[in-house]
């Protein structure tokens, strides 16, 4: 399996200011599996090398101090400052560091991401690029391996209480209770230990009252200067989704007999194997399903009972949500008024409900945590499936107006055309390639 590896041999060199930094000066070498990101064109020498020689100690301060983001974190839409608090150059302090992003996307994958990096003032360039996708625990043990190395380093020479100290025992202290608050406010995209009161207040109230399996992807898009107002919308659409529920039971087998998803996949694989394998079982093949009345009929419901919720408060970080009644009968809420986006919010949530492994509730949101991935592709290529365009594209190109026509025959939008064909990689698009 791929790794982050931080490789070093420590350096003794003069001149520096700062006990820790004359400490923990290193020749480091940083590699993704058999990929070296720290590979450098020296403008000096005219040479490659696959190293940089750095005091180790800001890199690991600053690992420290954005351990919970880099953990937690996941990237959404119109989160401010978010590549600061997630590639390694501006960790560096003045220093040679490339730009490595890690960006997590949920339990099941840690995103490392780099990109060619100059330099001037050090005579130096970053010349890699390149993206991985990690197990988010090896990363985890990465980045403390090398914390821990560094305290190591500056105990072994004397050097104690330092920033990095106090920052990584406040971490590694961290009781369970702490640790969950952490990890909310770090998803807000909010420094837990520099959060004033009434947002911490905040966080734990909402916390205590969303389901455990909410909060995740609540804290990951909601609004830090709005969270009691977004929580509140949020509940008065569950409680009007709970009142709506009970009137599409028919759903309840086929939730039965849906197979759950299985990690070892892809985020969006694991949608489009639902997607076609539902496909399957309803005798669809890859028709398209142009209208709610073809959709209901596939799903053999009555209609799709997508109630709208459009609060301008939630609206542009909630799209859709499903909730339970006590007979197991779901109903489906969205944010979204057009036709073509209800029905694609309507399907994002019926994945969420039919691979539920245990509670079929969910909010669907803009976040790309890996849930999110993983209903949209399902929404995607249950309503447009990759078969269907692929029989229609000729040759090795497709144009806007051709997307345009079959969006309409499937009852789609255009984008959502155009995402498939980009991502199952069934033609170039002429103005786009």
């Amino acid at each position: 399996m791929t790794d982050l590896r931080f490789e070093f041999d420590w350096e003794s060199v003069s001149g520096s200011r700062g006990d820790e930094l004359v400490a923990t000066w290193a020749r480091l070498a940083i590699r993704v599996g058999d990929e070296t990101v720290t590979r450098v064109n020296d403008y000096r020498s005219r040479g490659l090398r696959d190293h940089v020689l750095i005091p180790l100690y800001p890199l690991a301060e600053w690992l420290a101090a954005h351990w919970w983001f880099l953990l937690y974190e996941v990237q959404s839409p119109g989160r401010e400052d978010y590549e600061r608090r997630h590639s390694l150059r501006f960790g560096r302090e003045g220093f040679a560091l490339p730009d490595l992003s890690i960006e997590p996307s949920g339990a099941e994958r840690t995103s490392l991401k780099w990109r060619p990096f100059d330099l001037p003032e050090a005579r130096i360039g970053f010349t890699g690029t390149g993206s991985c996708d990690l197990d988010p625990e090896r990363v985890r043990h990465s980045l403390a391996d090398l914390i821990d190395t560094v305290v190591d380093r500056l105990d072994q020479q004397g050097i104690a209480d330092t920033c990095l100290h106090q920052d990584w025992q406040a971490i590694q202290s961290a009781d369970e209770e702490e640790a969950a608050f952490c990890i909310a406010a770090a998803r807000l995209g909010q420094d837990p230990y520099a959060a004033e009161q009434p947002l911490s207040e905040s966080i734990i109230s909402i916390a205590n009252r969303l389901p455990v399996h909410w909060q995740e992807e609540f804290f990951n898009v909601a609004d830090a200067r709005k969270l009691e107002e977004q929580a509140r919308l949020l509940d008065e659409a569950r409680a009007l989704a709970r009142d709506r529920a009970g009137h599409l039971e028919s759903l309840i087998s086929l939730r039965s007999a849906t197979d759950k998803i299985h990690p070892r996949h892809a985020p969006w694989d694991q949608g489009y194997r639902v997607a076609r394998s539902l496909r399957q079982r309803l005798g669809l093949a890859a028709e398209p399903l142009g209208s709610d009345a073809d959709l209901a009929a596939a799903l053999q419901i009555p209609d799709l009972g997508c109630a709208g919720f459009g609060e301008p408060g939630v609206r542009r970080w909630f799209d859709g949500l499903v909730e339970s009644a006590d007979s197991g009968g779901p109903a489906f809420l969205t944010t979204k008024s057009r036709p073509q986006q209800v029905r694609f919010a309507f399907c994002r949530a019926l994945f969420e409900y039919l691979t539920a492994p245990d509670t079929p509730s969910a909010i669907t949101t803009a976040a790309r945590s890996d849930r999110q991935q993983r209903n949209r592709a399902f929404a995607a290529e249950f309503l447009a499936p990759a078969d269907w365009l692929r029989e229609r594209i000729v040759g090795t190109w497709t144009s806007a107006d051709e997307m345009d026509e079959w969006a309409a025959e499937l009852g789609v939008s255009a984008q959502v055309v155009q995402h498939q064909i980009q991502n199952h990689r069934l033609a170039l698009i002429e103005g786009l390639e």
